[in-house]
């Protein structure tokens, strides 16, 4: 079978070799969980799937690292934040994880000059004033219907969270993460590369 991604080695599309596998109810061919093999020679470690119907993979576990590169300069706040979104993902926590997401999107831009106390004045001023690259600013808008999404019980919006649109609120923090933080920071060490290389 194949994993979308080994949660060990961070490998896509990973095929991987069943070493078990057993019915969740020996009475429902429905569900069952497998041992599989990563493929990857520099990990082959092993990884718990749970299947369902037709081969579907409902889940994965250990579910995966969501630590962003401790050599970026990122705050603690947005590492943990993300951390936690992420692991809420893995274990079907949706609204949790939109929660989450949310967070580390509202602290990615405050710490750009977005000091707007709400969400989506936030993004409407980040697309405005330019923040946020074109080829983010349908994703951001799509964001803002949600509004000003809390954690409250009575909390409409929260209802209608899946997990896709979940996974697509995570995937898009991520990349608002690369391009504030992780961007700039290969950038500067290609200046720094090119200053020592001048002063050798």
């Amino acid at each position: 079978m194949r994993l979308d991604k080994c949660p060990h080695c961070g490998t896509s599309h990973v095929e991987s070799v069943i070493q078990l596998e057993q019915l969740l109810d020996p009475y429902k061919a429905d569900f069952s969980w497998r041992v599989v093999r990563c493929n990857n020679p520099k990990c082959n470690r092993l990884v718990l799937a749970f299947m369902g119907q037709a081969g579907s993979v409902l889940g994965i576990y250990p579910p995966g690292s969501f630590d962003l590169d401790p050599n970026i300069p990122i705050s603690q706040e947005i590492r943990d934040d993300f951390k936690e979104a992420g692991l809420c993902l893995s274990a079907s926590c949706y609204k949790a994880s939109m929660v989450m997401s949310r967070r580390v999107l509202q602290r990615c831009l405050k710490e750009q000059g977005c000091t707007q106390r709400q969400l989506v004045d936030a993004i409407d001023f980040s697309i405005n004033e330019g923040i946020l690259r074109k080829p983010f600013h349908k994703v951001a808008t799509e964001i803002r219907q949600y509004g000003n999404l809390g954690a409250h019980p009575d909390d409409e919006q929260l209802v209608d969270i899946d997990e896709n649109k979940a996974k697509q609120v995570l995937d898009f923090v991520r990349l608002l993460i690369h391009d504030f933080y992780e961007v700039p920071a290969a950038a500067e060490n290609l200046r720094q590369a090119r200053e020592d290389a001048k002063s050798a």
